[in-house]
């Protein structure tokens, strides 16, 4: 009993003491093992009368000497001693001394091989209430802890149903995050029940249950070792895709926070976070769109530089789906993700698109130069301002170099997305990518020369020295193969659309008389090219140029060179689309009609379907502003009866586009066109067909009423009254019939 004696009489605290009771209480546990049920009515209610004692010394004393007894004596043994030793071990658990707890927490673990469920049953309830009341709370909430830290498993689920009951107190969430702290890993498999009720109190109107919540959300996401992320980021990954905006909120932010503070090893996480947070980057909620892009640039950061590359692909399809959410949430507009109009926005993506220039092999150079035009597609204008520099100069340095035609081509794309988008900030470029340009027009893939042609028609709004580059542009036509002159006419015409005003008429009279000489060229190409820059350049013609070049036209389109006539009808044609006030104004507009009249008899379709195009531009610009019509509608009819399906096509084209233009005009002539449309429905093209069906619903309004169906039936004499009805349901707006340019005015 020497071991009872100095328990109860221990001394002050101290380290020394504590040892001398851990000695006393195996002394209790040695004789508790040999005499059993003849000291334990004697010992039992010694130690838990010892818990009254005021000296925390002897009261942890008897916690350990609980613990000894308990362990040596048998489970039958204890059975009729229960009734003591559960207040006993109750009560020490939510001692005022955190030493005391710590040891009662031991004894409960040692009582709980005995009593199992009971012990939890009559302990754990109580240490709940008591953490209702503000003057246990804490003490209670310690004691939790300390029978946590040594039975997780069993008391986890007796815990959490109270203290994630809504709505979350501010203690409770300090709660989940204490015991979180103690239970570790055993948390894994309750991370269901735990999170999503702190995630929502992250965001409620309490601020320190937000706090608390908060904290307590970031301690649960740390404690998980490497088998619990297999539960946790599922958990996760369902909160950024839940229907409350404060649930994907603060999902996104414990995606970052774990991202950023874990020490697992989370790189096999990334390509699903990434993919996830790139596509709530076009989230409706603003909050949730900066938490995503934080939480992003925290998953990135996480990656090895040398892995970046690895992840182009899976970038590129978030943003392709986060844009395609974004433009269906706007009805088809052209969109920019909100994402990607915050400050610094394009900070986290540049590091693995530039990785994959820089170090990638050719196909992964290609591939990032396309996923970064993509996403500087999709981001605005400022946002792209602030990267602009960086972003230019690794794209211009690869393009000098011998890379594959398809790394060029991408990075060509890239480059004419950013002249458009980020303006003046490319000044300290623009001699750079101006030269550069120049140099792939003469590449021998098609793809880079196009490319090429678009970007520096764009370019030159930029510059305030247009001269130079027009005069070497024209020198280039002077030398080189077909090939290499329809690029180079591409880009003249670019060049002039964005800066034909800063053009002299010395460079506009020497480029307009080398482009006269190209109309006549064997190449169909080259030719439709020349035509096209001539019409664009005639926008910024005087009146005695445009006189000169109209007779110049009229008279190569009676010429017997059928190549002549259909680069002579092609520049008609886009004049009549850059400038047609300048033909239909003009003194020549009669014999310009008559030639469109002569030319619908050419033998070379190509011809008659030019002039086709061209009377169909005229009548939309006559229909416009009040001019004569009745005439340029005859020849479209004719048109409508031409041998060739091509020409048959466009002449209906140029109807609809009309039609649409100004159909209260237009419909003037309906007791003409009508009859000629029936026919064209019943054609043996089935191209032809489905322009006529579309040019029928515009003209006669079908999609209007019934009013209208009975009108297009008087005219429609070859249709029957359901063939009529049929068309009617057409929808107005799926012009897929015909892609031509001929309702894009400019």
């Amino acid at each position: 009993m020497y071991g009872l004696i100095f328990l109860e009489n221990c001394p002050d605290f101290d380290l020394t003491i504590i040892l001398y009771a851990q000695v006393a209480g195996r002394a209790l546990g040695e004789l508790v093992r040999k005499l059993g049920e003849r000291v334990l009515p004697s010992i039992i209610p010694i130690l838990s009368q010892g818990l009254k004692d005021p000296n925390a010394s002897r009261r942890q004393g008897v916690c350990i000497g609980l613990s000894e007894v308990m362990g040596s004596a048998g489970k039958h043994q204890l059975l009729s001693f229960m009734g003591e030793l559960i207040p006993t071990i109750r009560t020490a658990l939510c001692d005022s001394t955190q030493e005391v707890r710590e040891s009662a927490g031991l004894a409960f673990s040692t009582l709980y091989k005995s009593a199992g469920l009971q012990a939890i049953d009559e302990i754990v309830p109580t240490l709940l209430r008591a953490m209702e009341d503000d003057e246990t709370s804490a003490t209670a909430l310690d004691g939790l802890k300390q029978i946590l830290s040594v039975r997780t498993a069993a008391i986890l689920p007796h815990i959490l149903p109270k203290l994630v009951q809504p709505p979350l107190s501010s203690f409770n969430a300090h709660a989940l995050g204490a015991l979180a702290e103690v239970a570790g890993p055993g948390l894994s498999s309750h991370i269901g029940t735990i999170l999503p009720t702190l995630i929502l109190a992250m965001d409620d109107e309490d601020v320190d249950v937000q706090s608390t919540a908060k904290k307590a959300a970031e301690t649960i996401v740390l404690v998980i070792d490497d088998e619990g992320v297999e539960t946790l980021i599922p958990e996760l990954l369902r909160g950024v895709n839940d229907n409350q905006a404060s649930m994907r909120r603060g999902a996104a932010y414990l995606i970052g926070f774990l991202f950023k503070n874990s020490k697992l090893y989370l790189a096999d996480e990334a390509p699903d976070m990434m993919s996830t947070l790139i596509t709530l980057l076009s989230d409706t909620d603003n909050a949730t769109v900066l938490a995503a892009w934080e939480a992003f640039s925290r998953v990135v950061g996480s990656v090895p530089k040398e892995q970046l590359p690895t992840h182009i692909k899976l970038v590129r399809d978030a943003v392709s789906t986060a844009r395609d959410k974004e433009r269906r949430r706007r009805k088809g507009v052209p969109v920019l993700l909100p994402g990607l109009c915050l400050p610094k926005a394009l900070q986290p993506f540049l590091p693995i698109f530039q990785q994959g220039l820089i170090s990638g092999s050719a196909e992964t150079k290609e591939q990032a130069a396309e996923g970064l035009g993509e996403l500087i597609d999709v981001t605005s204008e400022k946002t792209l301002r602030e990267v602009v520099v960086p972003i230019t100069g690794p794209l211009i340095r690869i393009l000098g170099d011998r890379f594959p035609w398809q790394v060029k081509s991408a990075i060509l794309s890239t480059l004419t997305i950013i002249i458009a988008k980020g303006g003046l900030a490319l000044k300290p470029f623009l001699p750079q990518l101006q030269t550069t340009f120049v140099k792939c027009l003469q590449d021998s893939n098609r793809s880079v020369r196009t490319r090429a042609a678009s970007a520096l028609g764009k370019l030159s709004a930029l510059s305030t020295r247009i001269d130079p580059l027009v005069s070497d542009l024209l020198s280039m036509l002077q030398s080189g193969d077909d090939a290499v002159k329809e690029s180079v006419l591409s880009a003249l015409k670019g060049v002039v659309r964005h800066a034909g005003k800063s053009v002299s008429s010395a460079i506009r009279s020497r480029g307009c008389t080398l482009l006269k000489d190209l109309l006549q060229a064997d190449a169909d190409d080259v030719r439709s090219s020349a035509a096209k820059a001539i019409g664009t350049l005639s926008q910024y013609m005087d009146e005695t140029e445009t006189t000169d070049l109209v007779q110049t036209l009229l008279s190569m389109g009676t010429l017997p060179d059928w190549c002549t006539r259909h680069g002579a009808l092609l520049t008609f044609s886009s004049i009549s689309r850059h400038c047609p006030t300048k033909l239909c104004h003009s003194t020549s507009f009669p014999s310009i009609v008559d030639l469109l009249k002569d030319s619908l008899k050419d033998d070379k379709f190509p011809v008659r379907e030019a002039s086709t195009k061209t009377l169909g531009r005229l009548l939309c610009y006559q229909l416009q502003f009040g001019g004569s019509t009745l005439q340029l509608v005859q020849l479209l009819i004719l048109a409508s009866r031409d041998s060739s399906t091509e020409v048959r096509r466009r002449s209906l084209s140029c109807i609809k586009a009309a039609a649409k233009i100004n159909h209260s005009a237009l419909a003037t002539h309906i007791s003409i066109l009508g009859p000629a449309i029936g026919d064209t429905l019943k054609d043996s093209s089935s191209p032809v067909r489905v322009a006529a069906e579309r040019c029928a619903v515009h003209v006669f309004q079908l999609t209007k009423g019934a009013d209208y169906v009975t009108t297009a039936q008087k005219h429609l004499t070859n249709m029957t009254g359901l063939e009529v009805r049929r068309l009617a349901k057409l929808p107005v707006e799926s012009d897929d019939s015909e892609s031509s340019d001929d309702e894009r005015r400019t």
